[in-house]
């Protein structure tokens, strides 16, 4: 059972999120994290929007309207009771009176009533499975809209359901150092449980140890691997940067892609890394120090205004836009987009997008290749995109993407189809991965 302090930890760090919108990711770097504290915080952030519908239907108490200390231990507390395994319900409600004793005296009656009226539910009420599909996937109603207006209701249930399991931690194999066998190897006599990834032949899933984050093994300061999700990945593979090309990669920051870019071309290519946050290029300059690549440059600028910083003359045999798009693909492991995006942030990043691609078109050579990807699922920001730029675009076609795709990666009628006109979805409920889109486009010669 977790002890007092642990659940102290909780309040303090969701309190802090919710009253001062802190990162969760930023509050769990921290070392001395317990496993409990890690899940807690992240599962109140995650099922949020089904533990206030639950509690107000429970309570009758609306849990946006109560002061932020009590509405913080509710929370927690209904998390605890609805969703933890290995809290008790006895432990769950008294460690929170005590909570509220501690922290807002005068609510502790209150928070003892609330939790008793959600544990005297009927079990079936209890679960999340009981109530409408966006409080079962934990999503606000616009962006469950948003799935089931992009695949149909039974597919954007099957998604969202998803989108509420942990991924695995997958990491891409530095080939330029190591081995699959030989790392999977290394990682295991570091204590770390080590499986097969879904789709990538040089990724690995990792399980971490009790309170050890996989970015602090021996392994990963001496470069033999990049914590990278396969959606990711996959964008670097379908690229097909060969020895000798020149290639250009806007948004690059942390590195993941550039980096990547320089290990499938034997870092004898020439890579440029555009990320417009100096904070960030730093980012990719460490990274490319600790895994030891030579073959990439970085470098400030603004992908959608390429100009200020490119020649106008400069081609490139591939450009790779990652664009800043809504996320929706991260949602298992990034919890705090469920409440951050909304339909209206959705719509300002559309105008975006298309300017980072058109920009960046200009500089990709005859017969080169353009490569558009994003880390979410939403149809306007991926195909709809893609389609406006080539209708705006006759110099460009859709390149098929068959050839590129690895052995293991699941293809049904429907995503061959996509792969041959140029693009692939890879979605969480289908590959056991964060969802994540990229299309593979061509110059004319």
């Amino acid at each position: 059972m977790s002890s007092s302090s642990d659940k102290e930890t909780c309040y303090k760090l969701l309190y802090n999120y919710f009253e001062h919108e802190t990162f969760s990711n930023l509050m769990m770097n921290k070392e001395g994290v317990s496993d409990f504290v890690r899940a807690a915080v992240y599962g109140t952030i995650t099922y949020l929007i089904a533990i206030d519908h639950i509690v107000k239907h429970a309570s009758g108490k609306d849990v946006s309207s109560m002061d932020s200390k009590t509405a913080t231990i509710v929370r927690f507390g209904s998390w605890q009771l609805l969703f933890s395994e290995k809290v008790p319900d006895y432990a769950a409600i008294s460690s929170s009176v005590e909570l509220a004793k501690k922290y807002c005296p005068a609510s502790s009656g209150f928070v003892n009533a609330v939790l008793r009226k959600l544990q005297s539910l009927p079990q079936e009420q209890k679960e999340i499975s009981f109530y409408k599909p966006n409080i079962r996937c934990c999503l606000k109603p616009e962006i469950y809209g948003i799935f089931k207006k992009n695949y149909g209701q039974e597919k954007a249930l099957s998604i969202g359901e998803a989108l509420l399991r942990i991924q695995p931690t997958t990491i891409r194999v530095n080939t330029l150092k190591t081995t699959v066998e030989e790392l999977s190897q290394r990682l295991e006599e570091e204590g770390f449980k080590v499986t097969k990834s879904s789709f990538m032949p040089d990724a690995l899933a990792i399980t971490p140890l009790e309170g050890r984050s996989i970015d602090r093994a021996k392994s990963y300061d001496d470069g033999l691997f990049f914590v990278q999700g396969e959606g990711a990945m996959l964008a670097s593979v379908i690229a097909a940067p060969s020895k000798g090309d020149k290639i250009l990669d806007c948004c690059a920051a942390p590195g993941g892609k550039s980096t990547h870019l320089a290990q499938l071309s034997s870092d004898e290519a020439s890579i440029l890394s555009l990320d417009i946050n100096d904070s960030r290029l730093e980012l990719i300059r460490q990274n490319l120090k600790r895994l030891g690549i030579k073959s990439v440059t970085v470098s400030g600028g603004d992908s959608t205004n390429l100009e200020a910083t490119l020649d106008p003359a400069s081609k490139f045999d591939i450009v790779l836009c990652d664009v800043p798009c809504s996320g929706l693909g991260l949602m298992s492991g990034k919890p705090d987009i469920r409440h951050t995006i909304s339909y209206e942030r959705i719509k300002e990043l559309l105008p975006k997008q298309q300017t980072i691609l058109s920009g960046a078109s200009g500089y990709v050579k005859e017969g080169g290749t353009l490569v558009y990807s994003t880390c979410t699922i939403n149809k306007d920001e991926n195909e709809a995109q893609v389609k406006a730029f080539l209708e705006g675009h006759p110099d460009f076609y859709a390149d098929n993407l068959m050839q590129f795709l690895p052995a293991g990666i699941i293809l049904d009628a429907d995503r061959q189809e996509a792969a041959k006109e140029g693009m692939i979805t890879i979605l969480p409920d289908e590959d056991s991965c964060e969802g994540f889109f990229i299309a593979r486009l061509k110059r004319r010669n």
